[in-house]
Parts: structure tokens; sequence; C-alpha cells
């Protein structure tokens, strides 16, 4: 689960399946067709200042690149397929970027998969002056994190050896700048905790002038393994990972400046113990790098700024929320020309810029009111223009704005209702806009920068689709148990549906701290499927969730579980009392949290749910790791009730109905033992409990037919016991 931001598997697009048999069709016979044609802009960036895009073929052309004026909607080939072919052999692309100069191009040949984000591969770099084709350095596999360096003389990369290198483009000489990478020792790029739950896995920054690199050096050796066993081989092996574990040891991070062309690391003097975390550094110029320190319940950020040739460091502005904890934000960054530090806050109640001095004595607060910023897409300095997206126009809602640093002139750029994801030329001159609502597919169009339609670039085309088999969702609004509060819901109702008959449900839930489900946004798919299936789908954003300020969000703080089962139960029994719901036939489903939300919905609000399929659910947040569950909860050693409170393993003596759990046996994320530890509770409270373990499959639980599978034993677990049973 990352830092501030979720990822909910929606299938995007309309399921059906022969609905004529007279017994459920098996799990393992259920069909389904992907019948929509979403508009898609493919694998592209914006040409180096220019109002063109690069994007790559697909097919048969999945080699060649293409240059498009998105005005004109004119096209000619950019690089042919048969330059990328190094002595006699073609290259595949699955990755590829431009230096900052446009005039070298990377490519990433091979893939192999390290964590959720991380992986390594094969690397060549492309001149596009005149077309040659070279390796990065004469051993170019099993490259990670690698980079063109900012003058376009170097690439860097870390080896398996977890130390960080660096490749001279004219003289074809690898150059080793670090010699402590081991199997704990980690240089230059971040381990497992950091890269899901705060920085990502790249832990390292080219200096401007491309003199220095600054790097961290993580030290994993205080860190506890996880070990996961792949029972597939004739002899079982053992794959670990440094997980540290709510309350558990944490890993120690350094940072370091190393020359290039040679010399000794210079290490910043930071506090070396592991009660902070430094998840994020950037240079502000060619000497002095600004560092963040946050605390270990991230209820405190602070800048520290590091001269990397004095070694002088000096502590500047700083963030604080004492009754829950500091969000951080991917898209903050210096202004370099101004020497200011643009950042989101919370600080008055609600998400919003503010401009900063380093020092904190120099704030101007750019927006304000009860409306939340979630995004800086760009920042025009000469202008003095700043690009972000907002739920200003409705909570619900994710539109593109302007505005200027001293707060004036606040523009809406996306005039049209519904969810919208920005692509801004670097040029500050035009954005790429998709968006769908509830009662619009997605919708792609090019715009100037005051939000002028240049062109539409795609629609959803529904012609092949019987319309009337699509069941909008429509927002339901009801009041929480305290009479006061107002929640937020979204309900989709059978295509077919009868007013008067009641129906059964199935609740779709997240649900942690700081997420948002509820949105005015396209709702194809598998919600789709179990409306035509004759059920009815709901979803709810609970107190806690996110979107309607700091204080909403912050009632999550400390016990996960209260008002998630409060609210959730509040949810259900409105659609009863409204006559949609038969109230014998509740079940819940989810995935990661979600699967946390459905265990906690068949057991402690066993009362309400019958039937229930959690997937790589986490059971009990002792078991997670210390960034994420530590954000929200504190420490198990200090916080007992609270972690009593929120695991789903104290109600399971409440379990009434059906429950089936499913997991994946390397799931480096969830792991399962959270699954095991839930099954063991059953056996001693004697209460029957389906599983489904995946072996060696992760977290997303694909490869090899697993992915339908998992969804071909969901369907059929709610037709025999919530539809039928």
């Amino acid at each position: 689960m990352k830092f501030s931001s979720i990822k909910i598997l929606i299938l995007s697009s309309v399921f059906w399946i022969d609905c004529s048999f007279a017994e459920p069709t098996p799990w393992w016979e259920v069909s389904y067709n992907l019948d929509i044609q979403y508009p898609r802009m493919g694998d592209y960036t914006w040409e180096h200042s220019s109002e063109k895009i690069i994007l790559k073929g697909k097919g048969e052309n999945r080699r060649s690149f293409y240059k498009i004026d998105l005005a004109l909607g004119d096209t000619v080939i950019y690089l042919d397929s048969s330059i990328f072919n190094y002595k006699g052999e073609d290259i595949p692309i699955l990755n590829w970027s431009f230096s900052e100069d446009g005039n070298w191009m990377l490519i990433q040949s091979k893939r192999q998969k390290i964590w959720r984000h991380s992986n390594k591969g094969t690397f060549y770099i492309l001149k596009l002056v005149d077309k040659s084709l070279r390796k990065v350095s004469k051993k170019n596999e099993n490259l990670r994190n690698v980079k063109i360096s900012p003058d376009s003389k170097w690439v860097s990369y870390i080896r398996d050896d977890n130390n960080l290198y660096v490749y001279n483009i004219d003289r074809k000489r690898e150059k080793k700048l670090t010699r402590t990478g081991s199997e704990t020792i980690l240089n230059g790029h971040f381990g497992w905790v950091y890269e899901e739950e705060l920085s990502g896995y790249d832990g390292y920054r080219w200096s401007p002038d491309s003199r220095f690199i600054a790097f961290i050096e993580e030290d994993q050796s205080k860190v506890k393994r996880f070990n996961m066993i792949d029972d597939l081989k004739l002899y079982p092996e053992i794959q670990q990972v440094f997980y540290p574990k709510a309350g558990n040891r944490n890993p120690s991070i350094k940072i370091a400046v190393i020359n290039v062309q040679g010399g000794g690391k210079k290490f910043v003097d930071l506090d070396q113990d592991t009660s902070s975390y430094y998840p994020w550094f950037e240079w502000y110029d060619n000497e002095n790098l600004w560092i963040m320190k946050l605390g270990r319940m991230q209820k405190k950020w602070q800048m520290i700024y590091a001269d990397v040739s004095s070694g002088r460091i000096m502590e500047g502005l700083q963030e604080s929320d004492p009754n829950g904890w500091v969000e951080l934000h991917e898209t903050n960054q210096i202004l370099k020309e101004k020497g200011l530090f643009l950042h989101i806050s919370e600080r008055d109640g609600y998400q919003h810029l503010y401009l900063e001095r380093a020092d904190g004595r120099f704030t101007v607060p750019v927006t304000s009111g009860q409306w939340e910023v979630n995004d800086i897409i760009h920042v025009d300095e000469k202008s003095e223009i700043i690009y972000f997206t907002s739920n200003k126009k409705s909570n619900l809602e994710n539109h593109f704005y302007s505005v200027r640093f001293d707060g004036t002139d606040l523009k809406l750029l996306t005039p049209e209702p519904g969810n919208h994801s920005i692509s801004m030329n670097p040029n500050a001159k035009t954005f790429i806009d998709i968006y769908s609502s509830i009662d619009m597919p997605r919708t792609i169009k090019y715009r100037s920068n005051d939000g002028t339609l240049i062109r539409t670039l795609g629609k959803t085309n529904l012609g092949k689709i019987d319309t009337t088999e699509i069941s909008k969702p429509s927002i339901v609004r009801f009041l929480a148990d305290d009479n006061e509060t107002v929640l937020n819901g979204i309900l989709t109702l059978p295509h077919d549906y009868e007013e008067g008959k009641r129906y059964p449900l199935i609740v779709y839930g997240y649900g942690m701290p700081g997420t948002q489900i509820v949105r005015n946004r396209w709702q194809g798919g598998f919600q789709q499927f179990l409306a035509k299936e004759g059920y009815i789908v709901f979803s709810m954003d609970t107190r806690g969730m996110a979107g309607r300020g700091r204080d909403f969000k912050n009632l999550s703080y400390g016990d996960m579980a209260h008002y998630l089962s409060k609210d959730n139960a509040t949810g259900v029994q409105y659609l009863i009392d409204e006559g949609y719901v038969d109230e014998k036939r509740i079940g819940a489903w989810g995935w990661s949290g979600g699967g946390y939300f459905t265990c906690l919905m068949l057991t402690k609000n066993s009362e309400l749910f019958d039937v229930g399929v959690a997937v790589a659910p986490v059971t009990d947040f002792r078991l997670y790791d210390t960034a994420y569950t530590e954000r929200y909860m504190g420490l198990p050693q200090e916080n007992t009730r609270g972690y009593d409170s929120t695991s789903t393993i104290s109600y399971v003596s409440k379990l009434k109905g059906k429950l089936l759990l499913m997991h994946g046996t390397h799931d480096d994320n969830v792991h399962s033992q959270n699954t095991t530890r839930f099954i063991e509770a059953c056996i001693q409270a004697d209460k029957p409990i389906d599983v489904m373990y995946y072996p060696t499959r992760n977290h997303g639980i694909y490869g090899n037919n697993a992915g339908k599978h998992v969804y071909k034993k969901l369907f059929e677990y709610f037709r025999l016991h919530l539809k039928i049973g």
C-alpha cells in the first residue's frame, strides 16, 4: 500500500456471460469479452522543445516511433524499427526515454521484476543524430535505475552488487563509484519499505552540472527478513525480503555526495538512528542539497539544507500534524529561479498550495478554501503561474486549474464534469486532458494552456454495445450515525432493476486512511458485470477517508476499523431502508486493503454481511510494514488497544457467513501469513473458512492464468452463496 496513494483494480471493460443455464455456470467455464473500445494515448512523450509528441507503435510496429502533430493529426515516422538492431540482432523496446537535451534515447530491452516498481534489465543508448546504437557498458545486463546525466556525457546505474556505477559515453569506459555494496548495504537505490511506502526505488540524483551524484546508502542489516517459500520446486526454495513489520527496526539511511571524475565521497551530517526517514532529496544548485527529514511517526517533516563543499548543514522550513500525519506529495518542488519551495500543505485544514523560503520565515498561501489541491502538474516560473489539479468544483471530481504565484487569476481549465488526468507539455503551452464521468466514458482532448479546446483526440466507441444493458451508477448521500455528517456512496442497480423488488447486494470496499473510492467517473467493468448478473453494487467513503479536509481524514487515526465498520453498516442499512436490498443477501469483496475491509465486514459487522471474498487481505496490521502502519496507527507497543480494535482476528468469533480468502504465497507486500493467521484463528474459534492459495504469485496474483482464476472463483462464490444460496 503506497503512501497517500492507492491503486484499485477495476477491469476497464464490460463483461457478459451466457445466463441461460438452468444451474449457475461453474467458475471454470465463465468467460468474458472485452467489448468497449476505450481511446488510449499509448506509450508517448513530449518532443523536446516542440508541440508534438513522440509515440511508440504497437503490434507489428512496436519497434517504430512516430512524431505526431496533435493539433493537425499529422503523423510521420520518427525512428524506423530497422534502427533498433545491434550486430544483427533486433532489440525489443520495453522502456524508453530521452536525455534532457533530446540527443540520446535510453532503451531497456529486457526486464526482470524486483519488487512492485523496481526492475533490472538490459540497456542500450541511441544517438539520435546518426542513429548509432550502442550498449550501456560491455556488460549491459542486470542494470537497474539507469539514467543519462544532464550533460549527456554519462550513463549511471546500479549493478547486482548494490554499487553505483557511471559509464562515460565518449570514452566507453565504466567507473565504479561505490564499493560498500552488499546484501545489506544498498547504494543509490532504496530497499523494500522505502520503495513501497515512501520514495520509490530511485536513490540518487545528478547535480545540474553533472559533476556530482548525491545518493543514499541504506543499511538493512538490522532489519528482519521475511521468508517466502516456493513449493513448486522439487526441493522448496526460499526467497527473502528485508521487511520491517510495525514496531520493529527500520533500515538506516546515509546520504553522500561523490564526484564522478574522481575523489572520495562526502557524507552529509544526518542523524543515523532509525527514528527518522529521509524520503526526499534534490539539488537546489550545483553546491547545495535539500533533504527532507521525516519523523518515524510521520507527524512532522523538516527540510535540511546541505552545502556539499563545506559540509555545513542548516535546518529550515517544516510541517507538522500532531493529531494525524503529514502527507508526502511527490509533486512538491523547488523553484530555483525564485529560491522558493512550492508544496501542498494541510495547515489550514485543507490541502493547499504554499510558497515558502528555505528558512520558513516567508510564506505565501497561494490557494485557500474548503476544497483541496491534489497535485502540482507544472510550474511556469517566468510567468509565475502554477498548474494544478483540485477537487474545488466537487469533492467527487478532479479538475485542472491555473493560478498566479500571488493567488490571483484562478482559472478552471477543464469545464466538463468528471475526473480529469493531465499531461502538460513542458513548454506550458498545451496539455492533454483524459477524462470521464458517470455519464460519459473516456474522452481525450488536446487543449491550450487557458483551457481552449484545440482538438478532440478520441472518444469511447459504444457502437457495439447495447447501452440498455449498461446500468449507470448514481451518487447517493446519507447521514452518519451522528445525524450530522453527510457520507457519499456510489450505487449501481441491476440493468433490469424493478422498483419495489429487493436484490442481493455486493459492497466493494477499500477504506484505508486518506483514500477515496466515490468519484464521478465512468464505471464500466466489473460493476457492470455484477449489475447484469442481478446484483446491486455499492461503495462508499467513510469518515477517515480523503477529499474532505484534514480533520475528516484524521478521524481514522489510531483505529482504522472504527469508522470503517460503523459507516459501512450505516450505508448498508440506508440501502435496506430505502427498499433496494434483500437484507439476508449482503456480500462484500475487496483486494489488499479491500481484503481487510471484507474480513472486517464479515466479522465485526457479521450481523449485516453474509458472504465475502477477500483477496490478499491484511488481517492484523501488526503483520504489515512500519512506514504504512505506524503512519496511521502509531507503534503497536504504545497503541495496543487501537491495534486490537483494528485487527480482524479480534472478531473471528463473530463470523457467521461464508468467507473466502485468496492469497499469493509470494506476496511480498501483504504476506500470506495474514491469511494463515486468520485461518488459525478460525480453527481455534471453530469457524468454517474457505481458502485459495496461489503458489509463487505476488500481491497482484497474475501469470499463468492466475488473474482469470481469481475472478472466476470470485464470481462463482457469490453465485453459489449470495445469489442462490
